[in-house]
């Protein structure tokens, strides 16, 4: 099978570890080039890579690089303008989700897939993680008979909310994109996907609780360097410490912690996580109805200490119970029969997202091969879980029940 020809458009988080899978695989893929406008970011791909670097996409199309497909890991606001013009230069996609920051664009995404031919793949990864594809054959091998309802939680963990959705880039909807789009386009994508049948109605309630400044510790200051109250959970020294992976957004892995706690005095990232401009959802929940009477439940909490999925479907003959945290277990407790458990302690769960991310760089280079791959992300059904997502933002803030188109 042939190699890949593979463009990084954002050397961030997302963009670096699908540049890593090809220095990990190179009979897979190939850097053919990195575009990113982040100082910080350019020194890791400067020291990691030997390809063509450019600091405007323009740049880049005007290059004419010869590419099998762009990973596009910008910011979600910039999907729109970096996708399409990718698309009308001729190159085919891997787009990081969410597809875009609103429906308008995300429509828009999908419309110029079709106008101008293009795969778009979105990077919905818990597809491709052993658990999520066992949960599926599960289903598809008729043991749990048909799906009446599922529910589902996503327990997002205190200290990333604290960082990512209240101090980082997805913490104010006006610059990024709801809560329920941002941080679980992932699982409403897996409720369509194990579902397999189209979203018709959804209602949704939740609210921002607890991250505002009525909860603010007497004496707390507005960054946490200068504070004084003992014991907070969320002081921001001690949370880049003990998660240093989430240190990228204001340093690089070049930095030592001294360098690094340097860097995080008086920015966004040091900011009280009670006195920022944030106002997405700590919290919220979600019905949908499907086709054939299906429904579903979906609930997001900040609130959690670790950072996992649990899951329940009930099935006419089976319901089956499970977790993705740490090496996952699913039960299918069978009606009027044995419980059949499956274990993952032996599955191959490296990298990000439960294996996730290696799972599709791989499934990605099948596709490009003419293998083909169960369940891949292909944007004409990505779309539905952007619309139930964005219809959920719409009840949530409306207090009725949306239609789904």
């Amino acid at each position: 099978m042939r190699k890949q020809r593979l463009v990084i458009l954002g050397y961030g988080q997302r963009g670096s570890i699908y540049a890593r899978y090809a220095i990990d695989n190179p009979t897979e893929f190939e850097v053919v080039a990195i575009v990113e406008n982040s100082e910080k970011n350019l020194v890791r791909a400067r020291q990691n890579h030997k390809c063509p670097i450019f600091t405007d996409y323009r740049d880049f199309l005007k290059a004419n690089i010869e590419a099998d497909i762009v990973a596009v890991a910008t910011q979600d606001a910039d999907h729109r303008e970096h996708a399409i013009a990718c698309m009308e230069k001729g190159y085919d996609l891997l787009l990081e989700k969410p597809i875009a920051n609103n429906i308008e664009d995300c429509e828009a995404i999908y419309e110029a897939s079709v106008k101008y031919g293009r795969k778009v793949i979105i990077c919905h990864v818990l597809r491709y993680t052993p658990f999520y594809r066992k949960i599926k054959s599960i289903i598809q091998s008729g043991l749990l008979g048909d799906i009446v309802t599922v529910t589902a939680s996503e327990n997002v963990g205190y200290y990333h909310q604290s960082h990512s959705f209240v101090r980082g880039p997805w913490r104010n909807k006006e610059i990024a994109c709801p809560m329920i789009v941002a941080k679980c386009c992932h699982y409403l994508d897996i409720l369509r996907w194990l579902i397999g049948e189209k979203c018709q109605k959804v209602s949704s309630m939740g609210t921002l609780s607890h991250f505002t400044e009525k909860n603010a510790p007497e004496g707390s200051t507005q960054y946490c360097t200068d504070c004084k109250v003992e014991n907070c959970i969320y002081r921001a020294k001690n949370v880049y410490q003990e998660w240093k992976w989430m240190r990228g957004y204001f340093c690089t892995d070049v930095y030592d912690d001294e360098q690094a706690n340097e860097l995080l005095r008086y920015s966004q990232y040091d900011k009280c996580v009670y006195r920022t401009d944030n106002n997405v959802v700590d919290h919220q929940v979600t019905t949908f109805q499907f086709d054939k009477n299906i429904t579903a439940m979906h609930s997001m909490t900040a609130f959690s200490k670790e950072v996992y999925r649990d899951i329940k479907i009930h099935g006419t003959k089976a319901e089956l119970v499970g977790s993705d945290m740490g090496k996952p277990v699913l039960e299918v407790r069978v009606f009027g029969g044995e419980t059949i458990t499956y274990d993952f302690s032996d599955a191959n769960l490296s990298g990000n997202h439960g294996g996730g991310d290696v799972g599709l760089m791989h499934a990605l280079y099948l596709e490009r091969n003419g293998v083909a791959v169960d369940g891949l992300t292909y944007i004409d059904v990505s779309i539905d879980s952007h619309r139930m997502a964005f219809g959920a933002e719409q009840s949530r803030l409306e207090g009725k029940v949306i239609d789904i188109k």
